[in-house]
């Protein structure tokens, strides 16, 4: 048998054992030469030994995922199904027919427009009002015209819109009580739309009388300005104080209209001026608060008849209401005849002089 060589005792020195902490070390160089000169010569009787090599790890370059396209897939693709089926198609889209169980939504909204309308009734109608009535006693009757005109038509203008907030008022309760009959509503928003503009349009062509003689704020705007600038004269009625207009019935064709009411501002208890007045809601008449008082002290829940001459309605404590509107028309006219009081006493000083 063939002895073994030299170089297959080196090579096997040479596959040591690893060290302890599992690094491989490599042979020295010049030892690697003298292997390889070896293993030539020796090449017929052993294979040469493989050569040990220590090969780094290349780092792997960081992928922004962002950057990185969506790989497809059926997961993919029955994602993107779903994104499909959540999306609307607008062009296709068309107005859903409303039933009974929109119908409290819809009776929600209108409250909100109710809401809104009260809200500006009961601020600007009244800033509106008191700035004519004092325009109207500071200024002599035939130079407060013009700035009288401006007030009217701010007076008109907020009625106007008053009058289209009710149109979308009134629509929308048609709709909810359509709904509550069971009726299915169909092309909601044309429905609402249409109905709304054939409301404001049947306002706008209405002659001045129509659009506001039947309006009690207007009718109190008109007749508080007349009341001032001529104090202790009867109120006429309001369409004397609003011009005829094409459209309106002759006022000899009228009904027999009620006016010529005069304000005294005098309690029917003490005949005196009124003083912190309360008004009856039952008939309309006014008293001084501290006389009204005394008069129903001992009336009870059962009441007595109203003080004005020719009343004979039953009323009590409940019935009555502070009136500071009143209150602050007493105040004016007090002014306003102190005044002419004075300009015709006045006038007499300068006859006798």
């Amino acid at each position: 048998m063939p002895v073994a060589s030299k170089s297959r005792h080196r090579l096997r020195r040479a596959r040591r054992a690893p060290s302890s902490d599992h690094i491989e070390e490599e042979d020295d160089p010049s030892q690697r030469h003298a292997d390889a000169v070896d293993n030539d010569e020796d090449s017929d009787d052993v294979q040469p030994a493989r050569k040990t090599a220590t090969i780094k790890k290349e780092k792997k370059p960081k992928i922004n995922r962002a950057d990185t396209p969506p790989v497809a897939g059926p997961s993919n693709a029955n994602n993107n199904d779903d994104d499909d089926d959540d999306r609307i198609d607008i062009q296709n889209f068309h107005d859903q027919p409303l039933d009974r169980k929109e119908g409290a939504k819809l009776h929600g909204i209108a409250q909100d427009w109710e809401m809104i309308r009260k809200q500006i009734h009961q601020s600007s109608f009244r800033l509106v009002k008191d700035v004519a009535i004092s325009l109207a006693e500071v200024m002599e009757v035939g130079e407060a015209g013009e700035a009288l005109d401006e007030v009217d038509a701010i007076m008109k203008k907020l009625l106007d819109i008053d009058q289209e907030m009710r149109s979308h008022e009134g629509t929308l309760n048609n709709l909810h009580q359509a709904l509550m009959r069971g009726e299915v509503v169909e092309n909601v928003l044309e429905t609402y739309e249409s109905e709304v503009k054939q409301r404001v349009d049947e306002h706008k062509n209405k002659t001045t009388r129509q659009k506001y003689a039947s309006s009690d704020t207007y009718v109190q705007f008109k007749q508080g300005i007349y009341e001032v600038q001529n104090p202790g004269g009867a109120i006429p009625p309001i369409n004397d104080l609003v011009p005829r207009e094409n459209g309106d019935p002759s006022d000899d064709e009228n009904e027999l209209e009620v006016g010529g009411v005069t304000q005294d501002y005098k309690c029917p208890i003490t005949l005196v001026v009124l003083e912190d007045p309360m008004t009856s809601t039952v008939c309309g008449h006014s008293y001084s608060r501290a006389a009204i008082q005394e008069f129903l002290k001992w009336a009870g829940r059962v009441g007595k008849s109203c003080p004005a001459s020719g009343c004979n309605k039953q009323i009590t404590m409940d019935d009555l209401k502070v009136d500071k509107e009143l209150e602050k028309r007493v105040k004016i006219a007090a002014r306003r005849q102190q005044r002419q009081q004075e300009e015709s006493q006045e006038d007499e000083d300068e006859v006798v002089e």
